[in-house]
């Protein structure tokens, strides 16, 4: 059964006629009647009762006819409804983005976040809040449609680069590397270490490179929050390993900061996307404002 056909069953109805109805419709009077006739036929029934002589242009409804109008005009209200919907959530006036924050970075996107409600004050935004591993999954599973990934990223992902800051050791000030603006990972193999929660893709990173360095670290904490470890670091617990932006926000008279070498660990941060699944309108429209205003990326 096509709309199209019961489109023209409803405007003969409203319009009392099907010349009437042709009029309205921009369409012939036969092409009106070829209509009506292949609908009659789908359904098994008449919808019209008879005209003298039995012709059938009496817009007299049968009592079928009359049922089958109810419905249509049911069908016909939910068929504008889902072409309203899919007007409105590819114009933005609705519709729905997830996103997948790590908690710690989700901070840096605050601004672009509020200015994404700012445009689109329609747009439902929800969140997912883990470590970059947690969020790979997620993407890959649809349901999150654009996340923050960490590193080098799999062939399925499109993505954009946001952030880049070498990582640094953090200790307490009065520590072996006190007045030391670089050291080496080999010098903390003795070391407690304070570490990211288990979703991080950073704490994969750091145990690799030390791995490489000849060592397995000695991880006495594990926690999602970055400040939060700044702080037992500060206690004296053990030591950390933060992006440099972070490190920068913290009180140098409470700690010493000082950049990873040998090897080199960068916390590279992408919005990231998966290439193979269709792209929503809103998902285009948070990437645009991504791309647009990166300086808004901050502490």
């Amino acid at each position: 059964m096509e709309f199209k056909a019961l489109k023209i069953f409803v405007e003969i109805v409203r319009s009392q006629g099907f010349s009437q109805a042709a009029e309205r419709l921009f369409l012939t009077q036969p092409a009106v009647s070829k209509a009506i006739g292949q609908l009659e036929s789908e359904l098994g029934c008449e919808l019209f009762k008879k005209g003298k002589a039995g012709r059938k242009r009496d817009i007299r409804l049968t009592y079928l006819g009359e049922q089958i109008y109810q419905h249509a005009l049911i069908i016909l209200d939910e068929q504008k409804k889902i072409t309203d919907t899919i007007q409105q959530i590819q114009s933005l006036q609705k519709g729905k983005l997830t996103l997948g924050l790590p908690p710690l970075g989700s901070v840096l996107f605050s601004s672009l976040i509020a200015l994404f409600h700012q445009k689109y004050p329609e747009i439902e935004l929800n969140f997912l809040e883990v470590g970059a591993n947690g969020i790979e999954q997620a993407i890959l599973a649809k349901t999150v449609d654009v996340g923050i990934l960490l590193g080098e990223l799999k062939p399925v992902f499109n993505s954009i680069p946001v952030v880049n800051s070498s990582l640094c050791l953090l200790s307490v000030s009065n520590s072996i590397w006190k007045g030391r603006t670089t050291v080496s990972l080999a010098e903390l193999k003795t070391q407690d270490f304070l570490f990211y929660d288990d979703s991080f893709s950073l704490n994969n990173m750091i145990t690799e490179a030390a791995h490489q360095a000849g060592f397995v670290p000695h991880v006495i904490c594990k926690s999602s929050q970055w400040d939060f470890i700044a702080k037992m670091v500060e206690s004296g617990m053990g030591i950390a390993l933060l992006p440099e932006l972070y490190c920068n926000k913290l009180d140098p008279s409470k700690f010493n900061i000082s950049i990873l070498q040998e090897p080199s660990l960068n916390w590279t941060l992408s919005m990231a996307w998966d290439s193979t699944v269709s792209m929503s309108a809103a998902t285009r429209a948070w990437l645009n404002i991504i791309e647009d205003n990166r300086q808004l990326i901050h502490l």
